[in-house]
């Protein structure tokens, strides 16, 4: 949201130095707006993106702490066999399962099993 936020702030201001300067001809005025107009989307969908990633992150780390069975990679996760590594958003085996020792999912390959 600051991105968006910071970004209609700078248009402000260039919607205002554009409409003032009489050195730039309409071409360029308008190409500037376009440009702009292509940053100021691609900001709105990167934002969205990235809130909608956040959100089943915190989905799955949830699900992880309530003790709910995720899948990762085919695998079964649950907080028996396995820690939430926050830092790195990361599940690592628990050193009591010599199976399993030195295994590691990124939260990213992971979802809620059925």
């Amino acid at each position: 949201m600051q991105i968006i936020l910071g970004i209609f702030f700078i248009a402000i201001i260039l919607a205002v130095f554009l409409s003032k300067s009489q050195s730039i001809d309409s071409k360029t005025k308008t190409a500037i707006i376009v440009i702009f107009s292509i940053v100021i989307v691609a900001a709105i969908l990167y934002e969205f993106m990235f809130s909608k990633k956040e959100q089943n992150n915190r989905e799955l780390i949830n699900a992880f702490k309530q003790d709910k069975m995720l899948v990762c990679k085919g695998a079964d996760v649950n907080n028996t066999y396995f820690t939430l590594e926050t830092g790195t958003l990361s599940f690592m085996a628990k050193n009591n399962y010599k199976k399993i020792i030195g295994t590691i999912y990124s939260i990213k390959d992971c979802s809620l099993k059925e």
